[in-house]
């Protein structure tokens, strides 16, 4: 199926079953939430221990593996909100839906992965791996540096990262085979994260680990945390949403044969 059909098709099963049956929509978000949150934890703990044994590799070793969540995500079939910017931004452009449709369903989707997110984060407070989280872990280290950024640069990271993930998205949906979904998606994930750039759901899973570390990061406030997830969802809406989505269904309009 060409790009412009899977995008089309993509939208309006988000559509209908947001409609129809709007709490299975949300347990597939929250799910994309605990996928992510797995993914998420399991490559802070790799690279947590890498640093500790080669100093100044940990951050590569988290980026690396990051994408594994991203990847679960899009294999078993769960909503990704940042990716819903996308799809709906598509739709939207291309007058499938309207743009408050797209817009309700990336809100709905961000609460979901939100729930999921602070679910796990809170079952893994409990685990022999994070039950002693302090300031010092790798992943603290990470938070901390995401607080101390000012609202401009976190704002221009933001609209970078999420162009980043749909890219990885769209190279997943232009595969066929797993291993090929795979192959496109954690090299490209590596990408935003090793440059440090900013996705909210991702900042969902590293603040909402953060939450039960104690010591807690520097920084670590109600009003910085929720400052950094507000411009960042705008962020990666322009970005990943506007940029990707939008632009490749203005691409697609063509009246030529030249389309995705």
């Amino acid at each position: 199926m060409a790009l412009n059909d899977t995008m089309q098709a993509a939208a309006n099963k988000k559509e209908e079953l947001l409609d129809n049956e709007p709490g299975r929509f949300f347990v597939r978000s929250i799910l994309g939430g605990i996928y992510l949150m797995v993914g998420t934890a399991f490559a802070a703990v790799v690279g947590n221990m890498t640093e500790q044994l080669f100093p100044g590799s940990g951050a590569v070793v988290f980026a690396m593996l990051f994408g594994l969540g991203l990847f679960a995500i899009i294999v078993l079939a769960a909503e990704l909100a940042t990716g819903d910017m996308m799809f709906s931004s598509w739709a939207a452009t291309v007058r499938q839906f309207s743009w408050g449709k797209g817009i309700w369903i990336v809100v709905v989707a961000t609460v979901g992965n939100l729930v999921g997110a602070l679910l796990i984060a809170w079952i893994l407070s409990q685990s022999a791996k994070f039950g002693s989280l302090d300031n010092t872990h790798l992943l603290s280290t990470l938070v901390e540096g995401k607080l101390n950024k000012g609202p401009w640069g976190t704002f221009v990271e933001a609209m970078l990262a999420n162009f980043v993930v749909n890219m990885a998205i769209v190279g997943a949906l232009l595969s066929k085979e797993v291993i090929s979904k795979f192959i496109v998606i954690l090299p490209t994930i590596a990408i935003f994260v090793g440059l440090g750039l900013e996705h909210v759901i991702a900042n969902f899973c590293l603040m909402g680990m953060a939450l039960f570390a104690d010591p807690q990061p520097d920084g670590f406030t109600f009003g910085a945390v929720a400052l950094n997830w507000g411009i960042v969802w705008v962020g990666n809406f322009i970005g990943g949403g506007l940029g990707i989505g939008a632009v490749y269904a203005w691409l697609n309009k063509t009246n030529t044969v030249y389309k995705d």
